[in-house]
């Protein structure tokens, strides 16, 4: 059974783990400095002993929701598992942005095992409601601590949640899939939509028990302490980079936010990298070509589907990934 997020995540790499892993082995370490929905993670294949990983975002928000399932499943699923409503989406949605500030990271750089389970279980309801901006200019506004509605628009032309059934915490579960897929393959399907949920973010936080989930720039992960701290495995440390692609070479049609300043920090990065890390680099079309002069190799998504969660067929055979010398050999075709 291959665990996935609770929550939709445009650019996850799903579709790619398999050959991401197969490039990577079992490294002793294994760091993703863009953590995101982690699906590579999630999609390791199981080992035996312990594995010293790390995932890392600079989204205050999903940081904090990795953490409140890994220590607190039953609080999140509680928060979670609301009957989805026009109001309680905003209102929910009206908290969260209050919060929404640059003190969340720092609050979470400082403490590395602090979180808030309520916030994450209605940072889970409000994207799953979500449909494209996860942000978007809601109705309500908290002033001096009271919801306070003002003019996002009328009849028609206001602004409305997804409110749906099928996506993150309020698909068909576990995803939390249906009776045939994910965790209830061949398992119970009864009970309430909440029992599914905590049932599922236990699931998780036991594969999360021991995995180290830090806030901050993706630099701080790539250090010398946490790239040579390894256990079990191959004696080597394996990452995942996949950054924000680059503006120049994508439309916004792929990802929310691009940020093309980041995708060419982490290029240069690789380029000076320690010749034993298995890296994975992730990008679009030609962004990382610069590096198979350095001995890397390139693998391209298949012909009409994306790699990640975009449904455009143009974009999966756009995607790319750049595996450094030191990786196994994967992708006999050169296709994922």
């Amino acid at each position: 059974m291959t665990l996935r997020a609770p929550f939709p995540y445009f650019g996850a790499k799903r579709r790619a783990a398999p050959l991401v892993w197969e490039a990577l082995g079992d490294p002793g370490g294994y760091i993703e400095p863009f953590a995101g929905s982690a699906a590579a993670l999630l999609a390791r294949p199981a080992v035996s002993g312990r594995r010293i990983e790390t995932l890392n975002d600079a989204d205050g928000w999903l940081v904090n929701t990795w953490r409140a399932i890994r220590w607190a499943p039953d609080e999140v699923a509680h928060h979670a598992a609301w009957p989805i409503s026009e109001i309680d989406y905003h209102a929910r949605l009206a908290w969260l942005q209050e919060r929404r500030d640059d003190r969340l990271v720092s609050w979470l750089e400082g403490d590395p095992e602090v979180f808030d389970a309520k916030a994450a279980g209605w940072w889970l309801y409000v994207l799953a409601c979500a449909i494209g901006d996860p942000w978007p200019k809601g109705p309500w506004r908290v002033v001096d601590g009271h919801l306070v509605k003002g003019d996002a628009g009328r009849g028609v032309y206001r602004e409305l949640p997804h409110l749906a059934l099928d996506r993150g915490v309020h698909r068909n579960l576990p995803h939390l899939g249906d009776a045939g897929q994910g965790m209830r393959r061949g398992h119970d399907t009864t009970g309430t939509h909440e029992e599914q949920v905590r049932a599922y973010m236990r699931t998780l936080a036991a594969r999360l028990e021991r995995v180290r989930i830090t806030c901050g720039s993706w630099e701080r992960v790539l250090t010398p302490t946490p790239l040579h701290t390894r256990s079990g495995g191959d004696p080597v440390t394996g990452v995942l980079l996949d950054p924000p692609y680059s503006t120049s070479s994508t439309s916004r049609d792929l990802y929310a936010e691009t940020e093309t300043g980041i995708s060419c920090r982490v290029r240069e990065w690789c380029h000076t990298a320690p010749n034993d890390l298995r890296i994975v680099l992730c990008g679009y079309d030609n962004e990382h070509d610069d590096l198979l002069d350095a001995g890397w190799r390139v693998i391209q998504g298949k012909s009409g589907a994306g790699g990640g969660y975009s449904k455009n067929r143009a974009n999966g055979r756009r995607e790319r990934l750049w595996l450094s010398p030191a990786c196994h050999h994967a992708g006999e075709e050169g296709l994922w």
